[in-house]
């Protein structure tokens, strides 16, 4: 009888423990936020430019991927993208009267992108544009 009862007090006691595993928060965007020198050159018209850009993470509750990048393509616009790992997506969005898209990279410090630009206000043809930025 005495070891039904410890039984009982040991199953009872084994049962009431929670085990809580804390895994660390990673944020792929923590890689990517700061201050960029831009180096840009464009493709349509053979030309480059060296400005100056900020990615911050986006407050959008809903994707916590999504980075926002400020002064792209040195026009002052802010463009939304997302990160996924190394991988930069900058789905098709028109801001301030551009229509942009593109892709880039991550390796380390550096960022690696390509884009379209297009002005919606002009009858001008559409920017291809690579660019590669440092921290600073």
């Amino acid at each position: 009888m005495k070891s039904n009862v410890l039984l009982l007090i040991a199953g009872l006691v084994l049962t009431s423990c929670d085990i809580l595993v804390v895994e660390p928060l990673y944020d792929d965007r923590d890689r990517v936020t700061g201050s960029y020198r831009i180096d840009e050159y464009s493709q349509t018209y053979n030309e480059s430019i060296r400005f100056n850009i900020y990615i911050r993470k986006s407050a959008n509750a809903y994707n916590s991927s999504d980075i926002i990048i400020e002064n792209f393509y040195n026009a002052g616009v802010d463009v939304r993208a997302e990160i996924v790992s190394n991988k930069i997506y900058i789905s098709r969005q028109y801001v301030n009267g551009y229509e942009i898209e593109g892709v880039g990279t991550v390796f380390f410090n550096e960022v690696t992108l390509n884009y379209s630009v297009r002005d919606t206000y002009s009858n001008r043809p559409v920017d291809f544009c690579e660019a590669k930025a440092w921290l600073f």
